[in-house]
């Protein structure tokens, strides 16, 4: 028996040695880079975007004796006071407009009826110690966790500012202290949430394995498909575009960046015609490219429109290719097509599971479009 080996011969591979993906270069060899503060916090909202009750549930586990503390005749327990501020929430006018400003597809009251049938927030409420201090604001956080993983749009399209405002207005309404939350419980909810962010290849990313494979196989598929049959996706963008009048900005997201770099890197657009009088491709007078695979495909040589090591063609429009760390399908370009390219890194603040639907909702997302736009405007 022969073998035959056409994977060495033929096979992909990073043919600029990871360039593409982002801190690829900066990191082999050196292990992963210490966790700042704030990947605490984007990490502990990932594990709350798969389980808004999870905290509760640490803290029931580490605050303390489920016994009930013994008060003074006529005090109401710390956990008490909390269910009792948690049952009047939805009619506080404060904690309604917070609400309504944040969008979350979810009435308040329904949200606030689903926590309070949770047992979950019985056994939290009666923990002693310090963790009554905690309740309040783990409270307000399943609340928003618990709407923003029912909703019908991704968690990471709510800003991330208005989502932190939204959970100290609610911990303030149910009498808590913003910043309070027991070392230990804090201790525990970070441990699950890198537990969470790095369980590929353990028994519960197996078991929820149907579940994310429903997310990302339309992703994998919709790519793959283009890949082998994109012309009629190239043609009917194309239609489109050349229906506008210039100067246009064409701006593609994911795969919809690839679609838009084919188009103008095929010369799909220009009919044969060549660049124009203005060194631009047709009447596109720039291309945002925003988490997009562009600079991976090119890398692995896999672009239709373009061999890896080609370069940009003749007259190819303004780019700028916009990506975040932790959107785990977002690359870099400048490096890969030799400066021909603008990178702008963004920071869309939400965990790797949300990153990539985010940047719609980042101010300095738009303020680069806005700079695209005056650029190419006419004078």
């Amino acid at each position: 028996m022969e073998s035959c080996d056409w994977g060495s011969a033929l096979g992909t591979y990073l043919r600029a040695g990871g360039a593409s993906i982002p801190g690829f270069v900066e990191q082999e060899g050196r292990g992963p880079a210490a966790p700042s503060p704030q990947d605490e916090d984007i990490a502990r909202w990932a594990l709350l975007y798969e389980d808004p009750f999870v905290e509760l549930e640490l803290l029931a586990l580490t605050g303390g004796s489920t016994d009930r503390v013994s008060f003074a005749p006529g005090a109401v327990p710390p956990g008490d006071r909390v269910l009792f501020a948690l049952s009047g929430l939805a009619d506080r006018e404060t904690a309604r407009a917070a609400w309504a400003k944040a969008d979350l597809d979810m009435p308040l009251t329904e949200a606030v009826a689903a926590l309070d049938r949770a047992l979950v927030l019985r056994r939290a409420a009666d923990a002693g110690g310090a963790a009554a201090t905690a309740l309040p604001r783990l409270t307000a956080r399943a609340l928003t966790a618990y709407a923003l993983a029912r909703a019908d749009r991704d968690a990471g399209r709510l800003p991330a500012d208005v989502r932190d405002a939204l959970v100290d207005r609610l911990t303030d309404e149910l009498g808590g202290d913003v910043r309070a939350v027991p070392e230990a419980v804090s201790a525990a909810a970070l441990f699950s949430a890198r537990l969470f962010e790095n369980l590929l290849g353990s028994r519960l990313a197996v078991a929820r394995r149907t579940a994310w494979s429903g997310r990302s196989v339309g992703f994998f598929g919709d790519v793959a498909r283009y890949l082998v049959r994109g012309e009629a996706v190239r043609a009917f963008v194309a239609e489109a575009v050349r229906e506008l009048p210039g100067p246009v900005m064409l701006l593609g997201h994911s795969l919809g960046g690839v679609v838009a770099f084919d188009l103008l890197a095929s010369g799909v657009l220009l009919d044969g015609a060549g660049p124009g009088p203005s060194g631009r491709l047709g009447q596109v007078a720039a291309l945002v490219t925003v988490g997009s695979q562009v600079p991976l495909l090119y890398e692995l040589d896999a672009l239709p429109s373009r061999p890896y090591g080609v370069g940009l063609p003749a007259g190819f429009p303004h780019w700028v290719n916009v990506y975040d760390r932790r959107d785990l399908l977002s690359y870099r370009a400048g490096e890969v097509f030799e400066g021909e390219v603008r990178d702008v890194e963004v920071d869309n603040r939400q965990p790797v599971s949300a990153a990539h639907s985010a940047y719609w909702a980042n101010d300095r997302f738009h303020k680069v479009l806005g700079e695209v736009l005056d650029r190419i405007s006419p004078p």
